[in-house]
């Protein structure tokens, strides 16, 4: 598999991860009534705003003896993604 070919498998594995990550975490930060707090907004911003590039640094870096650590960062992002708005709750008190 050519260099190019590689690239393009590994960013669309990784937006697909991460994709389905983002779209969990927003169903739990809707389903959690977040979205009707202004404070907490940002953080929702920032969130998706990561999830959204993060294919491509790790799609960039994700070839050779950095595959484990853009996996691990992935497996990291993920995770975050999907506790994110429960930590929120329990902090907004809702």
């Amino acid at each position: 598999m050519g260099a190019f070919a590689g690239f393009l498998v590994r960013l669309i594995g990784y937006a697909v991860a991460l994709g389905i990550a983002a779209r969990i975490a927003a169903w739990y930060w809707v389903q959690l009534g977040l979205d009707g707090s202004i404070e907490l907004q940002p953080f929702h911003d920032v969130g998706v705003e990561v999830l959204v590039i993060a294919p491509l640094a790790l799609a960039l870096i994700g070839f050779g003896a950095q595959r484990q650590v853009a996996f691990f960062i992935a497996a990291f992002l993920i995770g975050a993604a999907l506790t994110a708005p429960l930590a929120c709750a329990r902090f907004a008190g809702t």
